[in-house]
């Protein structure tokens, strides 16, 4: 396996620190969905939550709150979309309409996406991640 270059590594030991993240393949990484002291969360999304700007990405939270994220903060790919956030820096923002959301206040609060990425995490019986991240390189 093709390991990751060391500018990258130090790279991925800041944005994933507190993830336990690892090489899965060549072509993805995989880590836990919550750190432990659960400020750091990977979610995985669907493509309605995301909308590109020329900045970066924008979260929908709900019908008119987004939360802006970086491009690093994002892996598109064919296992779906997985985001990176943060709870110091999940600031929600009122931009744009998004009609297919409706008001959703709860989905304002880092806690939310919290509980989230915790069920995204469980394991099943055999001990095996039921939604292990893949996040590509």
């Amino acid at each position: 396996m093709k390991e990751v270059g060391k500018n990258k590594k130090d790279f991925n030991d800041f944005r994933f620190a507190g993830l336990n993240w690892r090489q899965q393949s060549n072509k993805y990484l995989t880590m836990d969905r919550v750190s432990e002291d659960e400020t750091k969360i990977v979610v995985k999304v669907a493509d309605a939550h995301l909308s590109e700007t020329k900045y970066g990405y924008a979260l929908i939270l709900d019908y008119s709150h987004v939360v802006f994220l970086k491009s690093w903060q994002v892996s598109k790919n064919y296992y779906g979309n997985e985001v990176l956030l943060t709870k110091e820096f999940f600031n929600v923002k009122e931009w744009g309409e998004h009609e297919e959301f409706s008001d959703e206040p709860e989905n304002l609060k880092f806690e939310e996406w919290l509980k989230t990425a915790k069920s995204q995490n469980e394991k099943d019986e055999d001990g095996i991640r039921r939604n292990p991240v893949r996040w590509e390189k």
